[in-house]
Formats: structure tokens, C-alpha cells, sequence
């Protein structure tokens, strides 16, 4: 609105004030300093009263107070309007400006929509402030520890005791036993109770999780009965070793034993018997709940298994702290799914976090506090509670949106697991815009056969009853590795990855398309290849299709005839195909996570560069104009994923380009689709063609605000 002020306050209710929280174009010392009493000036009657308040002539209203370098009379026209959550004050958003009769009725309804976006997350501004003068202010002097910075993958916040997920450690034993049948029956108790906690998540895991989570646990049920295994703890007790030490010393044995193994499945078995030994130990102890042994704890490891990750987080893991050359795309896209909280930090950082140590993991900022002061742990207790509270009761969501000026927007979900359809459901996605299917290959030892794959894919289709459903076949390679996969590439981002890997491997393409042929039968199917760097490979990929589709006939199996096969633009050639892609591709969508990284030559994963990892880089927007100016040349549909598509500083350049169908994480949903009702895709033009013509990523930052 380019006016001269903007400023937020923000409501204490202990001393019954408004506080100046932040502000642009006012002198930057007065924040925290300037308070106003309830009812108090313009800002303060607007909050009393819960209505907004624009003067023409600010001075001329009967609440003015001339606050020196606030209302000063300079600033002729003002604008108040209330943060609130129903009846609850929450505080005050203020526009000034100089030039009388400066603000509109447009401008005032403007503000209310942003004020309303704001509620929420401002409900929590006070505590998070009170919660850094804690960490960072008096409480430092009197020995607080130093907050451990890293790099968010999956957002949230996490209280809990650390445990490594690697090992069961070399500790001594908490309980006593003053003879052997006594240590004996201790142990038998603790299996007992080890093999009812595994059978009851085994069929939680087949309820919630049926496409990732089949038998999970098996291998673990499995080992509780192989006498060479339980057997062995058993013989060292009744020599009169500790159960504890009895246990410890068996999985020593058998991880030393499959770590040495040249087959790969096997050397990942550590982490069964890794994780199997843990829960013993935990119900010896009498530390782990009917639930599950990780309630309660935050994993601290090197690295983690997509299904180590799986498994933690059916036993209710709080939180996860990873180094952060450890972790790959999959690890941070399903920890997301699974609503895991995920920090890598730097590997030496690691060591400085031993098993039992309390943390609080702030996912929203980035930082791990080790021993956390009392004041602090119910900080962000508050916080969770606060949230727990709004995820319970969500804002009305519109079914469909159009812009301000009535240009429709699709808001579509992109899904990882199953259980994603429920969230993308409840948050009204007009559809499912990418379905990542390899998750159903990375989380097991093999690959799924025809039949799992249709039964998944089947029930996304008929969960979204009607909806357009866009599948997008393999994609592994690169940092989305399979959990034994033996390739070693030199170079995995540059190698055997996406489409190429399908085309390599065509009977295992071949079980994937028929099986997305069957589940969409009856239905619009969408099928999407990803990493196409030629035409030749979508060509290719068509043929093998046409291929299924007769077989599948000859058969006299039902299925789709006629999938539309579109294209995900991810690679510079297939920016600079675009033109042919587009002509031949029945739709485009734009990967903008991979296509940034390879366009920049940028892993973002990679801390001495991931700075250098931006969406709104000059040749990023410009690739992305070219991309949208071929599908719509071609007459063709096109969307976009990844993180730039839910970057709203971004967003108005991207529906100024042309861009009408977006697709995000289903938490995004919502977002975005209140963002889609403030814009004017007139003025969306404008913004885009203005940050067009910038040639500097500097310019782009100043002119976005970022």
C-alpha cells in the first residue's frame, strides 16, 4: 500500500497494555518502549472497541494523542485495525501516512484479511519473545546453556529426554535382583510385555499406515522366537549375568555379526535388532508405557533409515535431531507426513547431547536446547498447547477459490503416504497434484508387487471421489536413495535417477504402470514422469504404457485406456525443451525444488552452500515464465510444486506469470487459499513483470521484503 508507516502491537493482558511489537518507518528504538493503556489514542480505542478505525485527519479525532515519533501530526491519515481471535485481543496492525485521506475502504478490508492470517501466529509472538529474553537475556548470566542452532526439515516443537537410536548403550543396571529365578523372571516379563507392544503396533501400523507400515514389525516379533537370539540372553542370566548387561551383550554380538554381512539387507538388520534391544532394555527398566518406548524422547542420531524413521514414529517419538550430512529428501518430506519435528545440526554438535539429557527442539526457528531451564520447558508447553488447540478447531476453508478480481486458483495437495488423503481431505485440496509413490519402496526391503502397489493406488483414487488424483511414477536417485540400494554412484544427483532409473528397470515400471492403469479405472488418470530430460524418454514411457494397456485388455482386466501422461519439468533441458515437452506432454507441472538445485547448481542439503539455494534467484523466474509460456502456447494445463510454490512472497509473481493451479504440502491448503482470495492477478502482472526485469538476486530480495 506503500504507506509511510506500518506497525504491529501487541496486547499484554498481565498489565493491561499494548505494546509496540514491531515497526517499518518509525525509529527502531521505540519498539518495546511505547505502550498505550487499553482505550488509549486511536490504536487503543480500535483495540477496546474491536472494530477498526481510518481517519482522514488523524489529529482531528477525538481519541488522538500525539505520541513523539508515533501519531506525530506528519502522519495525516491513519489506519487501526484489531488482531483478534474471536472475542480475545490479540492487538493492533496500524498504517500511517502523510497525505491526508490517504486509505481506502479496499485498504481497511485489505488489512482486516492480513490481520485475520496473522491471529493465529501472533497468538504466540509474546511467549516466543518472553521465551529469547529468557535464553538470551538475564537467565544467560545465571548459566544457561547456549542453544545448539541448526536447519529445520520438518517444523514443529518437541519436549523430551535424548536417546540414540543406533545404539542401546553401555549403562549399568537400575534394578537390582537378589537371585537368579528372580533376574529370570524379570527378563520374561519384559519379553512378555516387548511382544504385546509389538503386536499392538504392528496392527496400528496396518490400520494408519497399510502402505508403508505392511509387517513392519514382523522382523522384530520374529527375533523375540528364534532361541539363538532370546535364547542366548536367557543362557547368559542363568550364569548369573544381569539381564541388562545379558541383553546388551547378545545385541552387540548379532550387530557386529550383520554389520560385517556384504548382502546390504542384512547389514540394515542392525537397526532391527538395534531397535529391538532398546525396548527390552526399556521395559526391564519399567521406563517405556503401554503405548510405546520413544513417548517422552527426542532421537539424536548420525543419520536415520526412512524405516527407522517409520517405526520411531508409530512409537510416538517427540522429535528427531539429525547431522546434517545425514538426511535425504525422503527422511524430511515423510517426517513432515508423519508430523515428526526434524533438526539436522552439525555433526560435532552431536556429541554434546549424550542419552537422557532434557531437550526442548524449537522446529520453527531451528534450535535444540540441551537442559532447559524450568521457565523454559513451560514456555513451549504453552506453545504446544496453543496449538494442540487450533489444530482441534480449524478456520473455515473455501471448497474452491478465484481471485479478487474472480480469475479461478486450484489449491491441489501433493500426498507422500496414505494417511496424507485424510489431512488433504479435511483441508479441502481440489485434488491431489502429486503423489509421491516411492515411499511404498523406500520404507521396505523390496519392491512392492502389482497387486500392493493397485490396492494403494486404488484407494487414493476412490478416497478423493471424483477428484483429480495426478500419480507420479518412481522417483529415486540422487538424495532419495532405496534403503539398500548398492549402486554407489559417484555422483547419484547426476546418475541413475527418476525416469531413467524406470526406463532401466522395465519390469519393475511394468508392475507401476499396470497398476496405476487398473486404479484408475472408471476414472480421470494422471500419470507424471519425473527427471525427463528428452522427448525420447517420455516417448519411450508412452510406448511402454500402450503396452500395458494391451496386455492388460488380453487379459480382461479393467483399466484406464487413455491416462493423460504429463510431464515434470525438473531439468535445464527440459526448460530448454519446453516447446516440445509441452506439444507432447497431455500437461506440465514444474518441480521447483529440483529444477532451483540444478539449475544453480545448488544442494540445499549442503551447508557451505544451501544459502545459495533460492527459488526467487533471476534465472529461476525467468525459467519458470518460459515454462508456464509453453504450456499455455500449447494450449496445455501446467502446475507447480515443491517449496516455491507455497512461498507467499512469491505467489504474486507466480499467478502473474500465469500460473492457475498450485500444489502443496496439505498444511499449506489453507494458506494458500486465503492468500489466492487477497490477489489481483491485474496487479499480480505487474509485480511479475517487474521482477522480471531485475538482473540482480539483491533487487528481488529488496523488492520482496525478504
Amino acid at each position: 500500500m506503500e504507506s509511510d508507516v506500518c506497525s504491529i502491537y501487541l496486547f499484554d493482558e498481565k498489565d493491561d497494555q499494548l505494546v509496540l511489537r514491531a515497526t517499518r518507518g518509525l525509529k527502531p528504538d521505540s519498539v518495546g518502549k511505547v505502550r498505550l493503556s487499553l482505550g488509549e489514542g486511536i490504536t487503543g480505542s480500535a483495540l477496546k472497541e474491536l472494530r477498526p478505525i481510518r481517519e482522514a485527519h488523524a489529529e482531528k479525532n477525538p481519541h488522538f494523542k500525539s505520541i513523539p515519533g508515533i501519531d506525530e501530526e506528519k502522519y495525516r491519515s491513519f489506519l487501526a485495525v484489531p488482531i483478534k481471535r474471536g472475542l480475545s485481543r490479540i492487538g493492533v496492525m496500524v498504517l500511517q501516512h502523510r497525505r491526508a485521506d490517504y486509505f481506502t475502504i479496499e485498504d481497511t478490508r485489505a488489512i482486516q484479511a492480513i490481520a485475520s492470517h496473522l491471529a493465529a501466529t501472533l497468538e504466540n509472538a509474546e511467549i516466543l519473545m518472553e521465551l529469547h529474553r529468557v535464553d538470551y537475556g538475564p537467565e544467560k548470566e545465571r548459566g544457561a546453556v547456549e542453544p545448539i542452532h541448526g536447519t529445520v526439515s520438518s517444523a514443529g516443537i518437541a519436549i523430551g529426554t535424548a536417546v540414540g537410536i543406533r545404539t542401546v548403550g553401555e549403562g549399568g543396571e537400575s534394578v537390582g535382583y537378589d537371585t537368579t529365578s528372580e533376574a529370570r523372571e524379570a527378563y520374561e516379563s519384559a519379553l512378555g510385555k516387548t511382544r504385546s507392544q509389538l503386536e499392538r503396533l504392528q496392527n496400528e501400523a496396518g490400520d494408519r499406515l497399510a502402505d508403508v507400515a505392511s509387517l513392519i514389525f514382523s522382523s522384530h516379533l520374529l527375533m523375540l522366537k528364534d532361541g539363538s537370539f532370546t535364547g542366548k540372553m536367557q543362557s547368559k542370566i542363568d550364569d548369573g549375568v544381569s539381564p541388562g548387561q545379558a541383553v546388551r551383550a547378545v545385541v552387540h554380538e548379532y550387530v557386529t555379526l550383520f554389520s560385517r554381512s556384504t548382502n546390504p539387507r542384512v547389514r540394515e538388520k542392525t537397526q532391527d535388532v538395534e531397535d529391538l534391544g532398546h525396548r527390552i532394555l526399556r521395559n526391564l527398566e519399567g521406563a517405556a508405557d503401554a503405548d510405546g518406548d520413544y513417548r517422552g524422547q527426542i532421537v539424536v542420531a548420525r543419520n536415520i533409515f526412512p524405516s527407522e524413521l517409520l517405526k520411531i514414529a508409530l512409537q510416538h517419538v517427540e522429535g528427531v535431531v539429525l547431522n546434517e550430512g545425514g538426511v535425504t529428501a525422503h527422511i524430511s518430506i515423510l517426517a513432515r507426513s508423519l508430523e515428526v519435528p526434524l533438526i539436522l545440526v552439525g555433526e560435532s554438535n552431536l556429541s554434546e547431547i549424550p542419552d537422557g539429557t532434557l531437550l526442548v527442539l524449537d522446529g520453527e526457528h531451528g534450535m535444540v536446547f540441551v537442559h532447559p531451564s524450568e521457565e523454559l520447558i513451560e514456555r513451549y508447553s504453552e506453545i504446544l498447547a496453543t496449538r494442540t488447540r487450533v489444530l482441534a478447531t480449524p478456520a473455515a476453508i473455501p471448497d474452491r477459490t478465484a481471485t479478487a478480481d474472480a480469475v479461478p486458483i486450484e489449491v491441489h495437495a501433493n500426498i507422500n503416504i496414505l494417511r496424507d488423503v485424510e489431512h488433504a481431505i479435511h483441508v479441502k485440496a481440489e485434488g491431489i497434484g502429486l503423489y509421491r509413490s516411492e515411499f511404498p519402496f523406500i520404507v521396505r526391503n523390496d519392491f512392492p508387487s502389482e497387486e500392493e502397489q493397485y490396492r494403494i493406488y486404488r484407494r487414493i483414487v476412490k478416497e478423493m471421489n471424483g477428484k483429480e488424483v495426478t500419480l507420479r511414477t518412481l522417483d529415486v536417485g540422487g538424495d532419495k536413495l532405496l534403503p539398500n540400494d548398492s549402486n554407489n554412484e559417484s555422483n547419484p544427483f547426476l546418475g541413475l535417477r527418476g525416469i531413467r532409473f524406470s526406463l532401466s528397470h522395465p519390469d519393475i515400471f511394468r508392475d507401476q504402470l499396470r497398476a496405476m492403469l487398473r486404479a484408475g479405472a472408471g476414472t480421470r488418470l494422471r500419470i507424471m514422469l519425473p527427471m525427463v530430460s528428452s522427448k525420447d524418454e517420455f516417448l519411450a514411457t508412452r510406448e511402454l504404457i500402450r503396452e500395458c494397456s494391451e496386455q492388460l485388455s488380453s487379459d480382461g482386466v479393467a483399466h484406464n485406456t487413455s491416462p493423460e501422461l504429463g510431464t515434470m519439468i525438473e531439468l535445464p533441458a527440459a526448460v530448454e525443451a519446453a516447446e516440445t515437452l509441452a506439444a507432447t506432454s497431455d500437461f506440465l507441472s514444474i518441480g521447483t525444488n529440483d529444477l532451483v538445485m540444478y539449475l544453480l547448481a545448488v544442494d540445499r542439503t549442503n551447508e557451505h552452500v544451501g544459502k545459495m539455494y533460492k527459488h526467487h534467484h533471476p534465472s529461476v523466474l525467468h525459467a519458470l515464465k518460459r515454462i508456464v509460456a509453453a504450456a499455455r502456447a500449447n494450449d496445455k494445463d501446467v502446475s507447480i510444486c515443491g517449496d516455491a510454490a507455497s512461498d507467499e512472497s512469491l505467489f504474486p509473481f507466480l499467478v502473474g506469470i500465469g500460473l492457475r493451479k498450485f500444489s502443496v504440502e496439505p498444511r499449506n491448503v489453507p494458506v494458500l487459499k486465503r492468500e489466492v482470495l487477497k490477489i489481483d492477478t491485474r496487479e499480480a502482472s505487474k509485480t511479475a513483470e517487474k521482477l522480471l526485469s531485475f538482473t540482480t538476486i539483491r533487487e528481488i530480495e529488496t523488492y520482496l521484503n525478504i
